[in-house]
């Protein structure tokens, strides 16, 4: 209901009832009328919002501290290149941190115990991970589209977007392998450090053998690319399923520590 209509009905109920408390006063039926009108257009809507309705309301409901990893990620790539620092063998570090910075995001309604409520509801938790899942993808996105162009200058872009993508499809996956395998308080935590995992093993894979981010090697990243995208969408069906039973069947390790 809306707030302007529930103000309305407020104020005719309580004329209504300030009515009947006076003696040899006949109540009015106004009361009733718009409490049965009021009731019946609220019955006439539909059950589920429609899903552009439910994406855009769920914007607000991102937390800020997203939106601040991602503003911080892109800054720190644009000092580090105003410093004279190339970045373009660094994309697979930036993509994992690019993943890490919207999985603080996705487990949060598990790690407040929310789980159980938002699986109950009209817009249940399902939707809501489909909905925050589509808004942080698309911001991901941008935001690797964007880095990439200006770490190379628009050349070798797509090398530079396979290298990013295949550590942040695999830091995704990785989070929620790992949020849904542990306690529910521990979910985001356990999504973050796996994400920070896959940033660390690339920096080390950069430092230990750099010429595997050379252009030479760009069927092996296309592959490793495709793999990930298989591994993150198994992780993201599996927890999708599991979010429609509020996360019950978790193994035995994770209900031994709740």
């Amino acid at each position: 209901m809306r707030l302007k209509d529930r103000r309305a009905l407020e104020a005719v109920l309580r004329n209504h009832y300030r009515a009947a408390s006076r003696c040899g006063e006949e109540p009015a039926p106004a009361a009733t009328r718009a409490l049965v009108r009021l009731v019946a257009e609220e019955m006439a809507r539909p059950v589920r919002p429609h899903a552009a309705v439910v994406v855009a309301s769920q914007v607000r409901y991102i937390g800020i501290v997203t939106w601040v990893l991602h503003a911080a990620l892109v800054l720190l790539v644009a000092l580090l290149m105003l410093s004279g620092l190339q970045m373009a063998s660094a994309m697979s570090a930036i993509g994992a941190a690019c993943a890490l910075a919207s999985l603080t995001e996705i487990p949060r309604s598990r790690s407040f115990g929310m789980a159980e409520l938002e699986a109950s509801c009209s817009v249940n938790a399902q939707a809501v991970i489909c909905a925050r899942a589509l808004v942080l993808g698309c911001v991901d996105a941008l935001v690797l589209v964007v880095l990439s162009m200006l770490v190379t200058g628009g050349v070798g872009l797509g090398m530079a977007l396979v290298q990013a993508c295949a550590p942040y499809l695999l830091a995704a996956g990785s989070g929620l392998f790992a949020a849904r395998r542990v306690a529910s308080a521990d979910a985001t935590i356990a999504a973050v450090v796996a994400a920070a995992g896959v940033c660390a093993g690339c920096v080390v894979l950069r430092m230990l053998c750099p010429t595997i981010f050379e252009s030479a090697a760009g069927l092996a990243w296309w592959v490793a690319a495709a793999l990930a995208l298989v591994f993150a969408a198994a992780e993201a069906r599996a927890w999708f399923r599991a979010a429609g039973t509020a996360f019950t069947e978790v193994p035995a390790r994770a209900v031994s520590t709740l």
